[in-house]
């Protein structure tokens, strides 16, 4: 991709806005956004691009990357979810991170830890499938294939850079233009049996699908209940969903004694951590996981000042050493703040196109 290409593309505003997330500490809020290129030709409906936002760092920092993506992908979306069902992911590590959403009469928040520090690149994609809602979401480098400290941008345009059209199917979290938002979470080990009729689903492909198919959380559970989800191997689930929208409903996603268990939120917030939800009580899931009561806690004392500001400074409350990306989606106005590898004093802002 040539300079002038990747300006025309990335537009970081030179405008920089200081706000105070408390006493102590400022952030600076970077603005990006996705260009949209004309789309004229049959070649374009596999279009992607990549662009660089931040590079490498540490051991555990492997890079942001910006990707826009247009086109009819389902084939090869259905392809890689049969080679994750014969090639599972049994000897990888697997997810531990905290979600919640708040909302009020001015605006509706999801807000995200990712806590595996293993990812390599972090890769934040619109997409645009030709039939379904446009959205924004989160994959790892890693599950494409990438080792770390590979700039993606580089090979972009290489044959080693084909496999980047997978990024927006292994999505971890996101939102679409409805509004609607969806994450992930690892959680205890649930056996799964095939069921008669229903598609065995990687839980990134069914988190993709709800982000193109949905546009309201009870459109959402009607939607998994057409699936069988899997994550480590076909037998397997170690994880549940974290599904709002834009009116502020929200739930929990289980699946549990090989069928689909809804949690509905009760309040004007919800928390999703690592450990199961169903059938188990407010006290004792506070009891068991500290980042649960303290993000508890700090919604239900403060719900009515609903902002970014104060969600990325909870996100940083109850982030770990292997926190790899913080995200908060305003499901109202479209927009996401995102702070990276635990850089507190930066935050990135992008607005859905």
């Amino acid at each position: 991709m040539d300079m002038l290409f990747k300006m025309r593309f990335l537009h970081i505003l030179s405008a920089i806005l200081v706000i105070a997330i408390s006493a102590s500490a400022q952030v600076e809020v970077i603005e990006l956004t996705f260009d949209l290129p004309a789309m004229d030709s049959e070649t374009d409906q596999l279009y992607k691009n990549v662009v660089r936002i931040q590079g490498t760092g540490g051991s555990c920092q492997s890079g942001l990357f910006l990707m826009t993506h247009y086109g009819d992908r389902e084939d090869l979306f259905q392809r890689e979810n049969r080679s994750m069902i014969e090639n599972p992911l049994i000897d990888r590590t697997w997810r531990y991170c905290t979600s919640f959403s708040v909302s009020s009469d001015d605006a509706v928040l999801m807000g995200r830890n990712w806590d595996n520090e293993n990812v390599g690149s972090i890769i934040v994609s619109y997409y645009n499938p030709t039939n379904g809602y446009s959205s924004i979401a989160f994959s790892r480098a890693i599950d494409l294939g990438f080792p770390l400290h590979v700039d993606l941008s580089e090979i972009a345009s290489s044959y080693p850079g084909d496999k980047l059209l997978l990024a927006p199917f292994c999505a971890y979290d996101g939102m679409n233009e409805h509004g609607l938002a969806v994450s992930v979470a690892g959680s205890k080990s649930e056996s799964v049996e095939p069921i008669e009729g229903r598609e065995s689903i990687f839980v990134p492909f069914l988190i993709r699908k709800i982000l193109d198919q949905t546009k309201s959380v009870e459109e959402a559970v009607r939607l998994v209940e057409e699936f069988v989800p899997f994550d480590l191997n076909v037998n397997s689930l170690n994880s549940h969903l974290f599904v709002v929208d834009s009116s502020g409903q929200s739930v929990v996603l289980e699946y549990a004694q090989n069928q689909w268990r809804m949690i509905y939120g009760e309040k004007p917030w919800q928390v999703m951590s690592t450990k199961p939800i169903y059938n188990v009580s407010d006290s004792t899931l506070r009891n068991k996981c500290w980042r649960y009561r303290t993000v508890s806690e700090k919604l239900g004392n403060n719900v009515e000042n609903t902002s970014w500001e104060n969600c990325i400074g909870i996100l940083k409350d109850v982030s770990q050493v292997g926190t790899t990306w913080s995200a908060v989606y305003s499901l109202t106005t479209g927009e996401m703040y995102l702070s990276v590898y635990q850089q507190w004093g930066t935050v990135y802002h992008l607005k859905l196109p």
